[in-house]
């Protein structure tokens, strides 16, 4: 089997951010990683920058927020199986630019998707139910 990776999510939201958007570096592009937590969720994790004292610039690992429910169920298996992600910020808006709404950090998850399980199981339908037939007649026209 070939290394290449496909993308096992586009767009993903971060939820629950935990941090200040605006002061913290991160731009589109920039790499990031999950990580199961201890508390059962998964955590996107980018390299931030935090300066000593204010003054001296510094960057360090940190929390950014979690994956919601459905991108979690997604990967939730690669990452048990300890599969190498490939995950990357693909859209952002910091706090001024938020216009009065909440900051937003959007990840993408490129991966082998092998481990892939389906989110929801199909659901019977009823077969359509066939058109009505025009009687015979002239034309298809109908009595009076």
């Amino acid at each position: 089997m070939s290394d290449a990776k496909l993308p096992l999510i586009h767009k993903a939201p971060v939820e629950d951010l935990v941090i200040h958007v605006a002061r913290t570096g991160l731009s589109i592009g920039d790499s990031a990683r999950l990580e199961r937590l201890s508390d059962g969720r998964i955590g996107v994790f980018a390299r931030l920058k935090r300066p000593i004292l204010g003054l001296i610039p510094h960057h360090r690992e940190g929390l950014m927020g979690y994956l919601g429910p459905m991108a979690e169920e997604i990967v939730a298996p690669s990452l048990a199986h300890g599969d190498d992600l490939r995950v990357r910020i693909i859209d952002l808006t910091p706090e001024h630019l938020a216009n009065g709404f909440p900051p937003e950090v959007y990840i993408s998850v490129w991966g082998d998707p092998r481990h892939l399980q389906p989110l929801l199981a199909t659901v019977d339908l009823p077969p359509p139910e066939p058109k009505p037939k025009a009687p015979k007649g002239l034309s298809g026209l109908r009595p009076a």
